[in-house]
């Protein structure tokens, strides 16, 4: 009888986390093949972390589009912030563009909102070497 309770419960809580995170992320088309994801993360500046979608073939391009380092050092002076969040980027799996600082990773649509959450999640760290 308890089990069933409990049960209950994980599926009303994982239900109300899917809808809130649904109901508050805000995907908006940029292009004919892009898309602007506000995701519910805040980071360390209490701004909404932004990912881009990109579609290509049949694959798709999650990146922050540069945003993030370019709001923690516009000038690029600190090249240990750049040398720190690429080993970070390049250490969980995403690329790191030495051009613009962008952060991406190219993955299947199965695996989209995933890559979607996990930079988010990424940027959000990054946010604190600031």
């Amino acid at each position: 009888m308890m089990t069933e309770k409990i049960n209950s419960e994980i599926k009303f809580i994982k239900q109300g986390i899917g809808s809130w995170i649904s109901e508050h992320t805000e995907v908006t088309a940029v292009s004919a093949d892009t898309v602007e994801v506000a995701t519910t993360e805040i980071d360390a500046y209490g701004d909404t972390i932004y990912c881009f979608v990109k579609k290509c073939r049949n694959k798709f391009q999650i990146s922050d589009e540069g945003r993030i380092l370019f709001k923690l050092d516009p000038g690029q002076l600190d090249t240990e912030l750049y040398q720190t969040a690429e080993e970070i980027a390049l250490g969980v799996g995403f690329d790191f563009a030495e051009d613009d600082c962008s952060i991406s990773v190219v993955t299947t649509r199965e695996n989209l909102v995933q890559a979607i959450v996990k930079l988010a999640q990424l940027q959000l760290a990054i946010s604190y070497l600031g």
